[in-house]
């Protein structure tokens, strides 16, 4: 897994007939640990309205900077080097709860 790399589902209601009419769904926000989770979810998720009502995208976010992952993730810290030398980087990974 890339860094700190992270995924969002974005989902949107749209009027039947007027696709150009669409409304954000307030389903609350799920972080996937990698953008391949997210659009198998999404897939599944868009599978129930086969007519086109809902509509939706995976994007990759940096979960250390938003400070959200899912539920079953944490967030570790590596540090290599030494000082002025020392290089931080930041991995989402599975944490058993």
């Amino acid at each position: 897994m890339d860094p700190a790399t992270a995924a969002v589902m974005v989902l949107l209601s749209c009027s039947p007939g007027e696709t150009s009419i669409c409304k954000p769904i307030d389903t609350g926000t799920t972080i996937y640990a990698s953008l391949d989770l997210c659009m198998a979810s999404l897939k599944e998720r868009l599978a129930s309205s086969p007519n086109g009502e809902t509509i939706g995208r995976c994007r990759l976010v940096d979960a250390a900077v938003t400070g959200a992952v899912s539920v079953g993730l944490t967030t570790v810290l590596v540090t290599r080097g030494l000082d002025d030398d020392a290089v931080t980087s930041s991995y989402v990974v599975p944490h058993e709860q």
